[in-house]
Order: C-alpha cells, then structure tokens, then sequence
C-alpha cells in the first residue's frame, strides 16, 4: 500500500470517496520527498533564468481618464516635448540678492558656461544673465535660475548636468546651487527606491533568520521557511519581466513584492508547521499528524492564499497603471508563496 492510501481517510478500493485535494497533495509530496524539494528548486531556477534573458521593460504609467488620453497624446514622437531642467542659485544670507552679492550672477555664468560644453546634451539655455532674463530673477531678488532642455539620452544628459552643477556647488557654499526636473526627480526616486530596495534584502532577512532561530532554536528549522519565502520572492521578481511587456512595472513593485512575499511565505510555513506540531505533542504518528495538519492549516493556506490573490486581483479596477503593476507581482508572489508554505510544513518536521 502507498503511502498516499495511508495518508487519506478512505482509499478507492473501500468506495468511499478519497480525502480532499490538500490532503492527497501533502501525503504525494511526503512520499516524494527529493521529487517535490528538487522540482521546486527547478521551477525557480527557470524563472530566475527566464527573467534574466526575457529583461524587464520600462514602460510609461500613464493616469486613467481624460488626464491619461491626454498623457498618451503629448507623449507622441510628433507631440512629445524635449524634457527640460532647472538650475537655482539662491543666497543664504537674507541681505544678499543678484545685484548686490557678485557671487550669484558668477554662479549662474559658471553653470551656463558648464552646460554649454556638455558635448550637445544641454540646449536652449536660458540664463538671468541675458537680456531677456529679467523672469528668471526672483522679486526679492535672493534667488535666480538657469533652465535648458535635455538633448540625446535624458538619463545620460542629466547625470552629465547634474555632476557640473555638483562641481559648482563646490565652489560656492555660501550659495545653493541645485537642479531639477522631471528627469531628475524620476532618476532621484528611482535610486531612492533601489536603495530601500537593498536595505530591505540585507536587513529583512537577517532579522527574519533570528526570530525564527529564536522561535524553533534549530537552524534548520528556522531556515526552511526562510529559505522558501526566498526563493518564492526570487521567482515571483523574476517573472515580472513577463507582465512588463505591457503592463508599467516598477521598482517600486519589487520592494512590495519583497515584503509580501517573505511575509506570507514565513507565515504559511509557520502556520503549517505550528498545527503539525501539535498533532506530534498529541501523540500522533508523523503520517497522522500529517494528513490532520493538511486537512486542516494546508487548508485554511489554501483558502487563504486564494482570497488574497482575489483581493488584490481588485486593483485591476482602478484604471490606474502601476496598480496594476503592483497586482500583477503581488499575486505571482502569493501563488507562489503558498505552494513552498505548504512543503515547508511538510518537510520542517
């Protein structure tokens, strides 16, 4: 007899119906111990794999409405505008205004003089020093601007814009010398967000390692949960670039992911290996204990982890792009979260 027949309530030759779904799934992946360990690590060696040649695609978020069809309008070859940046130069000191302080208008001649020589990336410059630039001089006269639009790649224009206003900034401290721009700001919250992004890496899993370790005292049991909701947000981060196609998935998409994925990943494999060990402290045998912590926590992870998808799937609705984005990962990393919830409970025994 099988150990699948030994797991469920009722086998087929007796003509009672067979035990439920989880139940038949936990008692293979027990008899299956190395299939379903090494098929997992296998699933998410393709999805790793696949994720790095397929690359994930930037696309444009846009707003739902008439403010997105006017978005999608003005972002046209034929319509699209150069993106343009601006450059302050403001005083500290309250006394001191353009005409009075000579540092101002020399700052502001130094930052025309390093745009202009940044090999055709910075055009239309637009100095207070002109004759027209009576508008880019303040009413109190504290504080003036340089603007100019980007030329070629916005991404290496403004890097290149943004390291000569830095120079700049270095020879004046008793002045604030500082760009920005839609290019800017985006480039600043992108590397904002990639930096939170590896904080939470090197920090969420170390804390992790040690509330486990604290909660089993065995490093092997507090790492098979850890180590499944890794390589479930591994795999789940990876096959974002699927859904970047056509849908805008961010980098802010990946930090959620992170967060959701070890969260519900350590909390299934908690939940399952918690009702197994109660069943153990009963006294029942490891099949037994088994087949009643499927049929009941496999279960409820089951029901769970379903509702959750069903919930976020809701975020469709709101028309809004990088929602979207956001569903799409959240759901991936919850599927697969739920599945490696369940061995982790299986094979933490």
């Amino acid at each position: 007899m099988s150990p699948l027949h030994l797991l469920s309530p009722s086998s087929p030759s007796s003509g009672l119906p067979r035990g439920p779904l989880v139940e038949r799934v936990a008692g293979w992946s027990a008899a299956h111990r190395k299939t379903a360990v090494f098929g997992w690590l296998l699933l998410v060696i393709v999805a790793v794999m696949a994720g790095q040649m397929l690359g994930a695609k930037n696309l444009q978020s846009y707003d739902p409405g008439q403010a997105g069809r006017a978005e999608r309008v003005l972002n046209q070859p034929g319509v699209r505008t150069p993106p343009s940046e601006s450059v302050l130069i403001q005083a500290h000191s309250a006394g001191a205004t353009f005409a009075t302080d000579p540092q101002i208008p020399q700052a502001a001649r130094q930052v025309v003089t390093a745009l202009r020589h940044l090999d055709s990336a910075a055009r239309d410059i637009r100095s207070p020093l002109a004759r027209d630039g009576e508008s880019l001089v303040s009413a109190d006269g504290r504080s003036a601007m340089v603007t100019f639009t980007l030329a070629g790649n916005p991404t290496q224009a403004v890097t290149a814009a943004q390291r000569a206003v830095a120079a700049i900034q270095a020879r004046y401290p008793h002045l604030t010398v500082a760009e920005a721009g839609d290019t800017s700001l985006s480039q600043a919250v992108n590397a904002s967000v990639s930096r939170d992004f590896r904080h939470a890496e090197v920090t969420s899993v170390p804390i992790t390692l040690v509330l486990l370790l604290a909660v089993f005292g065995a490093l092997i049991a507090a790492g098979i949960p850890l180590l499944l909701a890794g390589t479930a947000v591994a795999s789940a981060i990876s096959l974002l670039a699927i859904p970047s196609r056509w849908l805008p998935v961010s980098s802010t998409t990946s930090s959620v992911v992170l967060l959701v994925g070890m969260a519900v990943g350590v909390d299934y494999s908690l939940f399952y290996l918690r009702r197994e060990r109660e069943e153990r402290a009963a006294g029942r045998s490891v099949r037994e204990a088994l087949r009643i912590a499927s049929a009941t926590s496999g279960r409820a992870i089951v029901v769970s982890g379903l509702t959750v998808m069903i919930s976020l799937a809701g975020l469709f609705l709101s028309g809004i792009d990088v929602f979207a984005g956001l569903a799409i990962g959240t759901i991936l990393v919850v599927g697969a979260g739920a599945e490696p919830g369940q061995q982790g409970g299986q094979h933490g025994h």
